[in-house]
């Protein structure tokens, strides 16, 4: 019981900044990055490496359906918070200046909401699929988790951000803040690299680390 009870406080805890960076994430998101001739990713990109890592985390420690729990919850979250910015957007505001930013800053909001959890469920899905089949396959070793957490972040990110880029900013016309194809596919690219080669750089700092420290607690 003590195990059981160690094990679910520390995965609130991740939990609860998987949700704090998921959410801020989509906001730095409305920001696309690069020059009214290039754009090379959003704004999210400072961020979305960190969520990969949690994940890597989560799923080392807790397993598949602990690890769903998490993104999932984060993306209801996610979705619930940009809904009631649409409402705060409806509500009269004292500022003219400052209504008009807000609407501007929110005004894809839902979609972005929806992509996002639509592209976090299914690249985290595949991400931690990988982690998980990989693990089953390979040794325990700290080469082999930085293998597949590498791998699994490579590949999942690329499915999220392709995911998101192309159903919140696809130039169909329902959007202030839609892309060109080649800018979408560019930003899912780079993005992807960017994200990829900064938890690179990470998993043998925090990742491994982190993980190893907490089956250690949870196993006291």
């Amino acid at each position: 019981m003590k195990k059981e009870l160690k094990k679910l406080r520390y995965l609130s805890l991740f939990m609860a900044t998987y949700c704090v960076f998921t959410v801020v994430q989509n906001l730095f998101e409305m920001k696309t990055l690069g020059t009214t001739e290039f754009a090379f990713g959003g704004g999210g990109v400072i961020l979305s490496w960190a969520t990969f890592m949690i994940m890597d985390i989560c799923t080392e420690l807790f397993g598949k359906k602990d690890t769903m729990t998490v993104y999932t919850f984060a993306g209801i979250l996610n979705l619930v918070i940009v809904c009631l910015a649409q409402v705060v957007i409806k509500i009269p505001g004292t500022y003219p200046e400052q209504n008009m930013a807000f609407e501007l800053i929110f005004s894809n909001g839902i979609r972005t909401a929806l992509a996002s959890f639509i592209a976090f469920w299914v690249g985290n899905f595949v991400n931690m699929n990988i982690m998980i089949d990989m693990k089953s396959k390979t040794t325990q070793s700290d080469l082999w988790f930085f293998i597949r957490a590498v791998t699994s972040t490579v590949v999942g990110q690329f499915v999220d951000n392709m995911v998101f880029a192309t159903l919140a900013f696809a130039p169909v016309g329902i959007s202030v803040f839609e892309m060109r194809w080649i800018d979408i596919i560019t930003s899912v690219l780079f993005g992807t690299c960017v994200e990829t080669i900064i938890e690179s750089c990470f998993v043998p700092f925090i990742t491994i680390p982190v993980s190893k420290k907490i089956e250690k607690l949870i196993d006291e």
